[in-house]
């Protein structure tokens, strides 16, 4: 090829079609204020909704209520519902394990701290 011409193929597209520099490909890009499924989900997720619990009014979320729903059928012996949250209840089963050791932990500390501190000051 001579030094004039263009090395054209895969990657490397004729320069006459390239994007400017400077210039964006998608120079509307993304509307503001637009949503991912996500953002949309959880949204509904959040709506408040009213169900009579124990005779009473009672404003969840739909997420809350959803919950709810599972846990009641899970207590109902409902299998499918209890393989569900199994694994929830383990996780947080742990999680407050998890908690109550750093706890102990910090207690353990704040005591090594405070007989140190007494043992300083009663030196003095």
């Amino acid at each position: 090829m001579a030094n004039n011409e263009e090395n054209i193929g895969y990657g490397n597209p004729p320069k006459a079609t390239r994007f400017a520099k400077g210039k964006s490909g998608n120079p509307k890009g993304r509307p503001k204020g637009s949503r991912n499924t996500y953002k949309l989900l959880e949204d509904l997720l959040e709506e408040k909704i009213v169900l009579l619990q124990n005779g009473k009014e009672v404003r969840l979320s739909k997420k809350a209520a959803i919950l709810l729903q599972a846990v009641n059928s899970a207590v109902k012996g409902d299998l499918k519902a209890i393989q569900q949250l199994f694994p929830h209840l383990l996780a947080v089963d742990a999680k407050i394990a998890e908690r109550e050791q750093k706890v102990s932990s910090l207690k353990e500390d704040d005591m090594k701290i405070l007989k140190q501190f007494i043992k300083d000051n009663n030196d003095v």
